[in-house]
Protein backbone atom coordinates (compact mmCIF):
# COMPACT_ATOMS: atom_id res chain seq x y z
CA UNK A 1 0.00 0.00 0.00
CA UNK A 2 1.41 3.37 -1.02
CA UNK A 3 2.24 5.86 1.72
CA UNK A 4 -0.05 8.92 1.50
CA UNK A 5 1.64 12.15 0.52
CA UNK A 6 2.06 15.02 2.93
CA UNK A 7 -0.81 16.87 1.29
CA UNK A 8 -3.05 13.81 1.67
CA UNK A 9 -2.10 13.37 5.34
CA UNK A 10 -2.72 17.02 6.16
CA UNK A 11 -6.05 17.05 4.34
CA UNK A 12 -7.12 13.82 6.10
CA UNK A 13 -6.31 15.30 9.52
CA UNK A 14 -8.17 18.53 8.69
CA UNK A 15 -11.31 16.70 7.55
CA UNK A 16 -11.15 14.36 10.57
CA UNK A 17 -10.98 17.24 13.02
CA UNK A 18 -13.67 19.18 11.17
CA UNK A 19 -15.99 16.16 11.45
CA UNK A 20 -15.20 14.88 14.95
CA UNK A 21 -15.06 18.11 16.98
CA UNK A 22 -18.61 19.27 16.08
CA UNK A 23 -19.82 15.70 16.61
CA UNK A 24 -18.41 15.61 20.16
CA UNK A 25 -20.22 18.86 20.89
CA UNK A 26 -23.48 17.56 19.45
CA UNK A 27 -23.22 14.32 21.48
CA UNK A 28 -22.59 16.27 24.70
CA UNK A 29 -25.55 18.59 24.12
CA UNK A 30 -27.84 15.71 23.14
CA UNK A 31 -26.79 13.70 26.16
CA UNK A 32 -27.49 16.65 28.49
CA UNK A 33 -30.88 17.26 26.93
CA UNK A 34 -31.79 13.60 27.14
CA UNK A 35 -30.75 13.40 30.78
CA UNK A 36 -32.87 16.44 31.69
CA UNK A 37 -35.83 15.15 29.71
CA UNK A 38 -35.52 11.73 31.30
CA UNK A 39 -35.48 13.19 34.81
CA UNK A 40 -38.51 15.34 33.97
CA UNK A 41 -40.62 12.60 32.42
CA UNK A 42 -39.87 10.11 35.21
CA UNK A 43 -42.13 12.06 37.61
CA UNK A 44 -45.16 9.87 38.50
CA UNK A 45 -47.45 12.83 39.17
CA UNK A 46 -46.85 14.12 35.65
CA UNK A 47 -48.13 10.87 34.17
CA UNK A 48 -51.20 10.83 36.40
CA UNK A 49 -52.10 14.41 35.53
CA UNK A 50 -51.71 13.68 31.82
CA UNK A 51 -54.05 10.68 32.03
CA UNK A 52 -56.60 12.70 34.04
CA UNK A 53 -56.52 15.48 31.45
CA UNK A 54 -57.05 12.96 28.66
CA UNK A 55 -60.07 11.49 30.50
CA UNK A 56 -61.56 14.96 30.83
CA UNK A 57 -61.14 15.61 27.10
CA UNK A 58 -62.78 12.27 26.28
CA UNK A 59 -65.73 12.94 28.61
CA UNK A 60 -66.17 16.38 27.03
CA UNK A 61 -66.26 14.87 23.54
CA UNK A 62 -68.73 12.21 24.66
CA UNK A 63 -70.95 14.83 26.28
CA UNK A 64 -70.99 16.89 23.07
CA UNK A 65 -71.97 13.88 20.96
CA UNK A 66 -74.62 12.77 23.49
CA UNK A 67 -76.11 16.26 23.53
CA UNK A 68 -76.48 16.18 19.74
CA UNK A 69 -78.17 12.79 19.91
CA UNK A 70 -80.60 14.05 22.60
CA UNK A 71 -81.48 17.00 20.39
CA UNK A 72 -82.15 14.63 17.50
CA UNK A 73 -84.42 12.55 19.81
CA UNK A 74 -86.32 15.69 20.86
CA UNK A 75 -86.89 16.74 17.28
CA UNK A 76 -88.04 13.25 16.25
CA UNK A 77 -90.49 13.14 19.21
CA UNK A 78 -92.56 16.12 17.99
CA UNK A 79 -96.09 14.84 17.38
CA UNK A 80 -96.78 17.26 14.55
CA UNK A 81 -93.63 16.18 12.74
CA UNK A 82 -94.41 12.49 13.19
CA UNK A 83 -97.99 13.02 11.96
CA UNK A 84 -96.79 14.85 8.85
CA UNK A 85 -94.19 12.13 8.26
CA UNK A 86 -96.82 9.40 8.59
CA UNK A 87 -98.92 11.13 5.93
CA UNK A 88 -95.78 11.94 3.89
CA UNK A 89 -97.20 15.40 3.33
CA UNK A 90 -94.28 17.36 1.92
CA UNK A 91 -95.52 20.95 2.64
CA UNK A 92 -96.26 20.07 6.27
CA UNK A 93 -92.90 18.39 6.69
CA UNK A 94 -91.02 21.39 5.30
CA UNK A 95 -93.00 23.72 7.61
CA UNK A 96 -92.20 21.55 10.64
CA UNK A 97 -88.51 21.39 9.79
CA UNK A 98 -88.36 25.14 9.26
CA UNK A 99 -90.03 25.78 12.67
CA UNK A 100 -87.80 23.45 14.67
CA UNK A 101 -84.47 24.28 12.92
CA UNK A 102 -83.79 27.66 14.61
CA UNK A 103 -84.21 26.10 18.09
CA UNK A 104 -80.91 24.15 17.77
CA UNK A 105 -77.80 26.17 17.02
CA UNK A 106 -75.59 23.19 16.15
CA UNK A 107 -77.80 21.97 13.32
CA UNK A 108 -76.45 21.96 9.78
CA UNK A 109 -79.43 20.31 8.08
CA UNK A 110 -82.67 18.42 8.80
CA UNK A 111 -84.24 16.05 6.30
CA UNK A 112 -87.00 13.43 6.17
CA UNK A 113 -86.28 10.41 4.00
CA UNK A 114 -88.10 7.29 2.94
CA UNK A 115 -85.60 4.72 1.78
CA UNK A 116 -83.10 6.58 -0.39
CA UNK A 117 -85.58 9.33 -1.31
CA UNK A 118 -85.60 12.68 0.52
CA UNK A 119 -89.14 14.01 1.05
CA UNK A 120 -88.35 17.31 2.79
CA UNK A 121 -85.19 19.13 3.84
CA UNK A 122 -84.07 22.32 5.59
CA UNK A 123 -80.46 23.50 6.05
CA UNK A 124 -78.51 26.46 7.38
CA UNK A 125 -77.49 27.47 3.88
CA UNK A 126 -73.77 26.68 3.94
CA UNK A 127 -71.90 23.33 3.91
CA UNK A 128 -69.65 21.90 6.60
CA UNK A 129 -66.24 23.66 6.79
CA UNK A 130 -63.90 20.73 7.33
CA UNK A 131 -61.09 23.02 8.49
CA UNK A 132 -63.03 24.44 11.47
CA UNK A 133 -65.99 22.01 12.05
CA UNK A 134 -66.68 18.34 12.60
CA UNK A 135 -69.91 16.69 11.46
CA UNK A 136 -72.16 14.25 13.38
CA UNK A 137 -75.13 12.77 11.45
CA UNK A 138 -77.95 11.26 13.61
CA UNK A 139 -80.84 9.19 12.16
CA UNK A 140 -84.14 8.62 14.05
CA UNK A 141 -87.39 6.80 13.12
CA UNK A 142 -90.52 8.94 12.84
CA UNK A 143 -92.96 5.98 12.82
CA UNK A 144 -93.07 2.54 14.33
CA UNK A 145 -92.61 0.96 10.94
CA UNK A 146 -89.12 -0.22 10.10
CA UNK A 147 -89.37 1.00 6.51
CA UNK A 148 -91.19 4.22 7.46
CA UNK A 149 -89.97 7.81 7.24
CA UNK A 150 -86.76 8.68 9.08
CA UNK A 151 -85.36 11.95 10.39
CA UNK A 152 -81.74 12.67 9.46
CA UNK A 153 -80.19 15.44 11.58
CA UNK A 154 -76.68 16.64 10.72
CA UNK A 155 -74.92 18.53 13.56
CA UNK A 156 -71.67 20.50 13.52
CA UNK A 157 -69.33 21.28 16.40
CA UNK A 158 -66.04 23.24 16.48
CA UNK A 159 -63.23 21.05 15.25
CA UNK A 160 -60.69 22.47 17.71
CA UNK A 161 -62.24 20.54 20.59
CA UNK A 162 -61.66 17.18 18.96
CA UNK A 163 -58.23 18.16 17.60
CA UNK A 164 -57.18 19.00 21.14
CA UNK A 165 -58.45 15.62 22.24
CA UNK A 166 -56.40 13.80 19.57
CA UNK A 167 -53.33 15.88 20.37
CA UNK A 168 -53.65 15.12 24.06
CA UNK A 169 -54.08 11.41 23.33
CA UNK A 170 -50.97 11.40 21.10
CA UNK A 171 -48.96 13.22 23.78
CA UNK A 172 -50.00 10.71 26.43
CA UNK A 173 -49.01 7.83 24.14
CA UNK A 174 -45.57 9.40 23.58
CA UNK A 175 -45.12 9.87 27.29
CA UNK A 176 -46.06 6.28 28.01
CA UNK A 177 -43.63 5.08 25.32
CA UNK A 178 -40.82 7.13 26.90
CA UNK A 179 -41.66 5.62 30.26
CA UNK A 180 -41.47 2.12 28.81
CA UNK A 181 -38.17 2.86 27.09
CA UNK A 182 -36.73 4.37 30.25
CA UNK A 183 -37.37 1.14 32.10
CA UNK A 184 -35.22 -0.70 29.49
CA UNK A 185 -32.15 1.42 30.35
CA UNK A 186 -32.34 3.62 27.25
CA UNK A 187 -29.50 5.76 28.54
CA UNK A 188 -27.01 2.97 28.03
CA UNK A 189 -28.46 2.16 24.61
CA UNK A 190 -28.14 5.76 23.47
CA UNK A 191 -24.58 5.86 24.76
CA UNK A 192 -23.72 2.86 22.61
CA UNK A 193 -25.40 4.43 19.60
CA UNK A 194 -23.44 7.67 20.08
CA UNK A 195 -20.19 5.73 20.34
CA UNK A 196 -20.96 3.80 17.14
CA UNK A 197 -21.90 7.05 15.40
CA UNK A 198 -18.63 8.60 16.49
CA UNK A 199 -16.59 5.68 15.17
CA UNK A 200 -18.52 5.61 11.89
CA UNK A 201 -18.05 9.36 11.48
CA UNK A 202 -14.31 9.09 12.07
CA UNK A 203 -13.98 6.29 9.52
CA UNK A 204 -16.13 8.16 6.99
CA UNK A 205 -14.12 11.35 7.54
CA UNK A 206 -10.84 9.54 6.96
CA UNK A 207 -12.20 7.84 3.82
CA UNK A 208 -13.60 11.13 2.49
CA UNK A 209 -10.35 12.92 3.20
CA UNK A 210 -8.33 10.30 1.37
CA UNK A 211 -10.71 10.48 -1.57
CA UNK A 212 -10.50 14.27 -1.72
CA UNK A 213 -6.75 14.19 -1.24
CA UNK A 214 -6.37 11.63 -4.00
CA UNK A 215 -8.27 13.86 -6.41
CA UNK A 216 -6.28 16.96 -5.46
CA UNK A 217 -2.87 15.27 -5.51
CA UNK A 218 -3.72 13.50 -8.77
CA UNK A 219 -4.50 16.77 -10.51
CA UNK A 220 -1.46 18.46 -9.02
CA UNK A 221 0.61 15.54 -10.29
CA UNK A 222 -0.88 15.97 -13.75
CA UNK A 223 0.11 19.64 -13.69
CA UNK A 224 3.63 18.73 -12.59
CA UNK A 225 3.95 16.10 -15.35
CA UNK A 226 2.62 18.53 -17.96
CA UNK A 227 5.06 21.20 -16.76
CA UNK A 228 7.96 18.79 -17.19
CA UNK A 229 6.75 17.95 -20.72
CA UNK A 230 6.52 21.65 -21.58
CA UNK A 231 10.01 22.14 -20.22
CA UNK A 232 11.16 19.40 -22.60
CA UNK A 233 9.64 21.32 -25.54
CA UNK A 234 6.29 19.54 -25.97
CA UNK A 235 3.60 22.23 -26.29
CA UNK A 236 0.85 19.81 -27.37
CA UNK A 237 0.37 18.41 -23.87
CA UNK A 238 -2.85 19.40 -22.10
CA UNK A 239 -4.11 19.00 -18.53
CA UNK A 240 -7.62 17.52 -18.05
CA UNK A 241 -10.05 20.22 -16.87
CA UNK A 242 -12.52 18.65 -14.46
CA UNK A 243 -14.06 19.88 -11.25
CA UNK A 244 -15.01 23.35 -10.11
CA UNK A 245 -12.28 24.64 -7.80
CA UNK A 246 -9.07 26.64 -7.89
CA UNK A 247 -7.08 23.70 -9.27
CA UNK A 248 -9.54 23.52 -12.15
CA UNK A 249 -9.01 27.24 -12.77
CA UNK A 250 -5.25 26.65 -12.65
CA UNK A 251 -5.53 23.79 -15.16
CA UNK A 252 -7.69 25.89 -17.46
CA UNK A 253 -5.24 28.79 -17.25
CA UNK A 254 -2.32 26.40 -17.84
CA UNK A 255 -3.97 25.01 -20.98
CA UNK A 256 -4.77 28.52 -22.17
CA UNK A 257 -1.15 29.55 -21.62
CA UNK A 258 0.07 26.55 -23.61
CA UNK A 259 -2.39 27.36 -26.40
CA UNK A 260 -1.15 30.94 -26.58
CA UNK A 261 2.49 29.79 -26.48
CA UNK A 262 1.78 27.25 -29.22
CA UNK A 263 0.06 29.91 -31.31
CA UNK A 264 2.94 32.32 -30.74
CA UNK A 265 5.48 29.71 -31.76
CA UNK A 266 3.43 28.77 -34.83
CA UNK A 267 3.13 32.48 -35.68
CA UNK A 268 6.88 33.02 -35.35
CA UNK A 269 7.68 29.90 -37.38
CA UNK A 270 5.23 30.91 -40.11
CA UNK A 271 6.58 34.43 -40.27
CA UNK A 272 10.12 33.05 -40.49
CA UNK A 273 9.08 30.76 -43.34
CA UNK A 274 7.37 33.70 -45.01
CA UNK A 275 10.59 35.67 -44.77
CA UNK A 276 12.44 32.83 -46.49
CA UNK A 277 9.74 32.55 -49.16
CA UNK A 278 9.83 36.31 -49.73
CA UNK A 279 13.58 36.21 -50.26
CA UNK A 280 13.19 33.30 -52.65
CA UNK A 281 10.41 35.15 -54.51
CA UNK A 282 12.62 38.24 -54.80
CA UNK A 283 15.49 36.25 -56.29
CA UNK A 284 13.17 34.27 -58.55
CA UNK A 285 11.54 37.45 -59.84
CA UNK A 286 14.95 38.95 -60.52
CA UNK A 287 16.21 35.88 -62.36
CA UNK A 288 13.07 35.54 -64.49
CA UNK A 289 12.53 39.23 -65.28
CA UNK A 290 15.96 39.89 -66.83
CA UNK A 291 15.80 37.48 -69.84
CA UNK A 292 12.13 38.17 -70.68
CA UNK A 293 12.70 41.34 -72.71
CA UNK A 294 15.58 39.94 -74.82
CA UNK A 295 13.58 36.82 -75.60
CA UNK A 296 10.55 38.83 -76.69
CA UNK A 297 12.64 41.27 -78.73
CA UNK A 298 14.54 38.43 -80.43
CA UNK A 299 11.36 36.68 -81.54
CA UNK A 300 9.81 39.94 -82.70
CA UNK A 301 12.97 40.71 -84.70
CA UNK A 302 12.89 37.30 -86.42
CA UNK A 303 9.23 37.80 -87.26
CA UNK A 304 9.81 41.30 -88.59
CA UNK A 305 12.87 40.54 -90.80
CA UNK A 306 11.51 37.49 -92.57
CA UNK A 307 10.74 38.61 -96.14
CA UNK A 308 10.30 35.26 -97.81
CA UNK A 309 7.28 33.90 -99.66
CA UNK A 310 6.97 30.61 -97.79
CA UNK A 311 3.42 30.81 -96.46
CA UNK A 312 3.78 27.87 -94.09
CA UNK A 313 6.89 29.39 -92.54
CA UNK A 314 5.08 32.72 -92.20
CA UNK A 315 2.25 31.00 -90.31
CA UNK A 316 4.83 29.30 -88.09
CA UNK A 317 6.47 32.66 -87.31
CA UNK A 318 3.10 34.27 -86.53
CA UNK A 319 2.15 31.41 -84.20
CA UNK A 320 5.55 31.48 -82.51
CA UNK A 321 5.36 35.23 -81.97
CA UNK A 322 1.84 34.96 -80.52
CA UNK A 323 2.82 32.14 -78.15
CA UNK A 324 6.01 33.87 -77.01
CA UNK A 325 4.28 37.20 -76.36
CA UNK A 326 1.45 35.47 -74.48
CA UNK A 327 3.81 33.42 -72.32
CA UNK A 328 6.10 36.39 -71.73
CA UNK A 329 3.05 38.32 -70.56
CA UNK A 330 2.15 35.49 -68.20
CA UNK A 331 5.70 35.42 -66.86
CA UNK A 332 5.71 39.19 -66.41
CA UNK A 333 2.49 38.90 -64.42
CA UNK A 334 4.01 36.12 -62.33
CA UNK A 335 7.16 38.17 -61.77
CA UNK A 336 5.01 41.13 -60.74
CA UNK A 337 3.22 39.01 -58.15
CA UNK A 338 6.52 37.62 -56.88
CA UNK A 339 7.90 41.14 -56.58
CA UNK A 340 4.81 42.37 -54.73
CA UNK A 341 5.06 39.38 -52.38
CA UNK A 342 8.78 40.01 -51.78
CA UNK A 343 8.16 43.72 -51.04
CA UNK A 344 5.29 43.03 -48.61
CA UNK A 345 5.89 45.39 -45.65
CA UNK A 346 5.37 44.64 -41.98
CA UNK A 347 2.08 45.71 -40.40
CA UNK A 348 2.13 48.98 -38.47
CA UNK A 349 -0.65 48.57 -35.90
CA UNK A 350 -2.72 51.40 -34.45
CA UNK A 351 -5.82 51.56 -32.29
CA UNK A 352 -8.96 52.03 -34.37
CA UNK A 353 -12.64 51.25 -34.82
CA UNK A 354 -12.87 48.18 -37.04
CA UNK A 355 -16.61 48.68 -37.63
CA UNK A 356 -16.16 52.22 -38.86
CA UNK A 357 -13.22 51.25 -41.06
CA UNK A 358 -15.25 48.47 -42.72
CA UNK A 359 -18.09 50.90 -43.40
CA UNK A 360 -15.55 53.11 -45.19
CA UNK A 361 -14.34 50.12 -47.21
CA UNK A 362 -17.92 49.31 -48.16
CA UNK A 363 -18.34 52.75 -49.71
CA UNK A 364 -15.17 53.00 -51.79
CA UNK A 365 -13.30 49.69 -51.84
CA UNK A 366 -11.81 48.63 -55.16
CA UNK A 367 -12.19 44.92 -55.04
CA UNK A 368 -10.61 43.52 -58.12
CA UNK A 369 -8.05 45.97 -59.46
CA UNK A 370 -4.67 45.98 -57.79
CA UNK A 371 -1.48 46.90 -59.62
CA UNK A 372 0.71 45.16 -57.04
CA UNK A 373 -1.17 41.91 -57.63
CA UNK A 374 -1.03 42.39 -61.42
CA UNK A 375 -4.77 42.02 -61.90
CA UNK A 376 -5.51 43.35 -65.35
CA UNK A 377 -8.52 45.49 -66.17
CA UNK A 378 -10.09 42.78 -68.32
CA UNK A 379 -9.83 40.29 -65.50
CA UNK A 380 -11.25 42.85 -63.09
CA UNK A 381 -14.32 43.34 -65.26
CA UNK A 382 -14.95 39.60 -65.31
CA UNK A 383 -14.58 39.36 -61.53
CA UNK A 384 -16.87 42.33 -60.93
CA UNK A 385 -19.60 40.64 -62.96
CA UNK A 386 -19.03 37.29 -61.26
CA UNK A 387 -20.23 38.26 -57.77
CA UNK A 388 -22.57 40.50 -55.79
CA UNK A 389 -21.07 41.74 -52.51
CA UNK A 390 -23.08 42.35 -49.31
CA UNK A 391 -21.94 43.69 -45.94
CA UNK A 392 -23.07 42.96 -42.38
CA UNK A 393 -21.36 45.48 -40.09
CA UNK A 394 -22.55 46.35 -36.55
CA UNK A 395 -23.25 49.95 -35.66
CA UNK A 396 -21.41 49.90 -32.33
CA UNK A 397 -17.65 50.54 -32.41
CA UNK A 398 -15.40 47.47 -32.17
CA UNK A 399 -11.86 48.54 -31.35
CA UNK A 400 -8.75 46.63 -32.39
CA UNK A 401 -5.11 47.26 -33.26
CA UNK A 402 -4.77 47.06 -37.04
CA UNK A 403 -2.97 48.44 -40.07
CA UNK A 404 -5.60 49.92 -42.41
CA UNK A 405 -3.66 49.38 -45.63
CA UNK A 406 -2.58 45.85 -44.79
CA UNK A 407 -6.04 44.81 -43.58
CA UNK A 408 -7.48 46.34 -46.75
CA UNK A 409 -5.23 44.00 -48.71
CA UNK A 410 -6.49 41.05 -46.62
CA UNK A 411 -10.12 41.81 -47.43
CA UNK A 412 -9.41 42.38 -51.11
CA UNK A 413 -7.34 39.19 -51.49
CA UNK A 414 -9.98 37.00 -49.85
CA UNK A 415 -12.83 38.53 -51.84
CA UNK A 416 -10.84 38.22 -55.07
CA UNK A 417 -10.17 34.54 -54.36
CA UNK A 418 -13.87 33.96 -53.79
CA UNK A 419 -14.79 35.80 -57.00
CA UNK A 420 -12.23 33.82 -59.02
CA UNK A 421 -13.52 30.52 -57.64
CA UNK A 422 -17.11 31.47 -58.50
CA UNK A 423 -16.03 32.68 -61.97
CA UNK A 424 -14.29 29.37 -62.69
CA UNK A 425 -17.62 27.58 -62.12
CA UNK A 426 -18.90 29.39 -65.24
CA UNK A 427 -22.37 29.96 -63.79
CA UNK A 428 -24.83 32.03 -65.74
CA UNK A 429 -25.95 33.89 -62.61
CA UNK A 430 -23.56 35.94 -60.44
CA UNK A 431 -22.41 34.49 -57.14
CA UNK A 432 -22.59 36.10 -53.73
CA UNK A 433 -19.89 37.24 -51.32
CA UNK A 434 -20.75 38.47 -47.83
CA UNK A 435 -18.45 40.38 -45.44
CA UNK A 436 -19.51 40.34 -41.77
CA UNK A 437 -18.03 41.45 -38.46
CA UNK A 438 -19.04 40.53 -34.93
CA UNK A 439 -17.64 40.15 -31.42
CA UNK A 440 -17.45 36.45 -30.56
CA UNK A 441 -16.48 37.02 -26.91
CA UNK A 442 -14.97 39.70 -24.69
CA UNK A 443 -11.46 39.23 -26.15
CA UNK A 444 -11.93 38.47 -29.88
CA UNK A 445 -13.56 39.88 -32.99
CA UNK A 446 -14.35 37.81 -36.08
CA UNK A 447 -14.18 39.18 -39.61
CA UNK A 448 -15.80 36.54 -41.83
CA UNK A 449 -15.96 36.49 -45.64
CA UNK A 450 -18.46 33.95 -47.01
CA UNK A 451 -19.25 32.90 -50.56
CA UNK A 452 -21.52 30.46 -52.34
CA UNK A 453 -18.78 29.06 -54.56
CA UNK A 454 -17.35 25.53 -54.70
CA UNK A 455 -15.67 25.81 -51.30
CA UNK A 456 -12.24 24.50 -50.26
CA UNK A 457 -11.68 20.72 -50.12
CA UNK A 458 -11.08 19.38 -46.63
CA UNK A 459 -7.56 18.02 -47.31
CA UNK A 460 -6.40 21.45 -48.52
CA UNK A 461 -7.71 23.56 -45.63
CA UNK A 462 -4.45 23.40 -43.68
CA UNK A 463 -2.11 23.96 -46.64
CA UNK A 464 -4.14 26.53 -48.58
CA UNK A 465 -2.36 29.37 -46.73
CA UNK A 466 1.10 28.17 -47.77
CA UNK A 467 2.74 30.02 -50.69
CA UNK A 468 2.30 28.56 -54.18
CA UNK A 469 -0.66 26.37 -53.09
CA UNK A 470 -3.78 27.19 -55.13
CA UNK A 471 -7.00 25.62 -56.39
CA UNK A 472 -7.53 28.15 -59.24
CA UNK A 473 -6.52 27.72 -62.85
CA UNK A 474 -4.54 30.95 -63.07
CA UNK A 475 -3.57 31.40 -59.41
CA UNK A 476 -0.07 31.69 -57.99
CA UNK A 477 -0.91 30.62 -54.44
CA UNK A 478 0.30 33.89 -52.91
CA UNK A 479 -2.98 35.64 -52.04
CA UNK A 480 -3.94 33.59 -48.99
CA UNK A 481 -0.30 33.32 -47.88
CA UNK A 482 -0.19 37.11 -47.75
CA UNK A 483 -3.51 37.08 -45.87
CA UNK A 484 -2.18 34.72 -43.21
CA UNK A 485 1.05 36.69 -42.78
CA UNK A 486 -0.82 39.96 -42.27
CA UNK A 487 -3.34 38.41 -39.89
CA UNK A 488 -0.58 36.84 -37.80
CA UNK A 489 1.23 40.17 -37.60
CA UNK A 490 -2.04 41.50 -36.16
CA UNK A 491 -1.97 38.79 -33.49
CA UNK A 492 -4.93 37.06 -35.09
CA UNK A 493 -5.89 33.65 -36.43
CA UNK A 494 -7.26 32.79 -39.87
CA UNK A 495 -8.94 29.52 -40.81
CA UNK A 496 -11.11 28.05 -43.54
CA UNK A 497 -14.58 26.73 -42.72
CA UNK A 498 -17.77 25.68 -44.42
CA UNK A 499 -19.94 28.69 -45.15
CA UNK A 500 -23.67 28.84 -44.34
CA UNK A 501 -24.04 30.12 -47.92
CA UNK A 502 -22.78 26.77 -49.24
CA UNK A 503 -19.25 27.73 -50.25
CA UNK A 504 -16.17 28.65 -48.22
CA UNK A 505 -15.79 30.88 -45.20
CA UNK A 506 -12.52 32.61 -44.40
CA UNK A 507 -12.80 33.43 -40.70
CA UNK A 508 -10.32 35.99 -39.37
CA UNK A 509 -10.13 36.46 -35.61
CA UNK A 510 -8.52 39.66 -34.31
CA UNK A 511 -7.94 40.51 -30.64
CA UNK A 512 -9.89 43.37 -29.10
CA UNK A 513 -8.11 46.33 -27.62
CA UNK A 514 -7.30 45.51 -24.00
CA UNK A 515 -7.29 41.73 -24.42
CA UNK A 516 -4.22 39.68 -23.43
CA UNK A 517 -3.68 38.67 -27.07
CA UNK A 518 -3.58 42.28 -28.27
CA UNK A 519 -1.12 43.21 -25.51
CA UNK A 520 1.09 40.26 -26.46
CA UNK A 521 1.24 41.14 -30.15
CA UNK A 522 2.02 44.79 -29.36
CA UNK A 523 4.96 43.66 -27.22
CA UNK A 524 6.37 41.71 -30.20
CA UNK A 525 6.34 44.70 -32.55
CA UNK A 526 9.38 46.91 -33.23
CA UNK A 527 9.61 50.04 -31.04
CA UNK A 528 8.40 52.32 -33.85
CA UNK A 529 5.25 50.27 -34.42
CA UNK A 530 4.70 49.90 -30.69
CA UNK A 531 4.58 53.64 -30.23
CA UNK A 532 1.96 53.95 -32.95
CA UNK A 533 -0.19 51.22 -31.42
CA UNK A 534 0.02 52.33 -27.82
CA UNK A 535 -3.38 52.56 -26.12
CA UNK A 536 -4.79 56.03 -25.59
CA UNK A 537 -3.99 57.74 -22.33
CA UNK A 538 -6.69 57.73 -19.68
Amino acid sequence: MAIPSRTARRLSLAVLLAAVIPLFGAIFIAWSMFSNLSSLTSNVRVGQQLETSLDLYQELAKAIKDGMRFEADAIAARESLRAAALLKHEPSLKQELAEVFPQYTNLVSLSVTVGKQTIAEHSRGRPIDEKTERMLPVTRDLTDQETGPKLVAVFATPRARFDELESAAEFVRDYQQIERLRTTKIERWYLQVFAALLCATMLAAVALARTLARGVTRRIGQLATATQAVGAGDLTVRVPVDGNDEITDLARAFNGMLLEVERSRARIEFLQRMGTWQEMARRLAHEIKNPLTPIQLAVQECHRKYAGDDRAFRVLLDTTLEIVEEEVGTLRRLVSEFSAFARLPRAELADGDLSGWLREQKDHISLFTDEEAAVQASDADLLEKAVDVSWDIPEEPLRAYFDKQMLHRVVVNVMRNAAQAIRDQQNTKPGHVKVSLRAIDRDWLQLAIDDDGPGIPEPMRQSVFDPYVTTKQDGTGLGLAIVKKIVMEHGGVVETLDSPMGGARIAIRLPKVGSPASAAVRDQLPPSSRRMSAPPAT
